[in-house]
């Protein structure tokens, strides 16, 4: 590989407008920003991090400067798998070298990678939790959109005005709803009538990190994705 000259430096990034879920207000995103070179040829990478595992701009830092020495030494894709856990700052250092890597064969990452061409994917427009006019507003800015997903907060009766409202905005469109860990299954029994009243395809992460057993049992007509913990639910299972 070589010896490397690495160099890390964290931007935030300004949201255009403060984005709500539950639990939070984001008004500015920091990333962590790796730069690899050997005199010829640069990588770049660049990772946020999840802000629930501790895995932030300053902890990424932190990790990647421990393994500094390792990293310029000229330490290869392969290696840091085991150099380093799992997580953003990995991930970072991961995409500098695969970009770095790149430079150095002129070939694309993809084609590097034994992938075929990158296509256009659908994903989807995401509408922080807000006042239900606003969400509905918001909703309708996005004509083009062909997917929508609706942050909620686990306030049953505000959520279920959210929700109205953003299908009121976007009628027609494919939609789903992330409730980020804020429901217990007394208020997601609630909630559902709405989800299926507003024609909702896809409820995600309605309880907290670590209880997703509480779903057993429970019998939803709309779908929860897989989580990282074992899911033993028949509806995550056939998802």
């Amino acid at each position: 590989m070589g010896l490397l000259r690495l160099s890390v430096t964290t931007e935030k990034l300004r949201l255009s407008a403060p984005f709500r879920i539950s639990g939070f207000v984001f008004e500015e995103q920091e990333v962590v920003v790796v730069t690899l070179t050997d005199g010829r040829h640069r990588g770049r990478g660049e990772a946020s991090g999840v802000y629930y595992l501790n895995d932030t701009a300053p902890t990424m830092t932190a990790a990647i400067e421990s393994v500094r020495s390792h990293i310029e030494a000229g330490v290869d894709r392969a290696a840091l798998q085991s150099l380093m856990p799992a997580g953003g700052a990995r991930n970072a250092v991961d995409c500098a070298l695969w970009e770095l890597d790149a430079q150095r064969a002129r070939t694309p990452v993809w084609k590097l990678a034994g992938l075929p061409p990158p296509k256009p994917l659908l994903t989807t427009f995401t509408l922080g939790a807000d006042d239900p006019p606003k969400m509905a507003a918001r909703a309708q800015k996005y004509a083009q959109a062909r997917a929508l997903k609706l942050k909620l907060t686990g306030e049953v009766e505000i959520d279920v005005a959210r929700v109205a409202a953003g299908a009121g905005g976007a009628p027609g469109v494919w939609m789903g709803v992330d409730a980020n860990q804020g429901y217990t299954i007394g208020a997601l029994e609630s909630l559902m009538p709405a989800l299926v009243a507003a024609h909702v395809s896809l409820l995600e992460q309605p309880l907290r990190r670590g209880r997703e057993a509480g779903l057993d049992g429970f019998t939803s007509p709309i779908r929860l994705p897989r989580t990282r913990a074992r899911c033993r639910t028949a509806i995550c299972r056939d998802w």
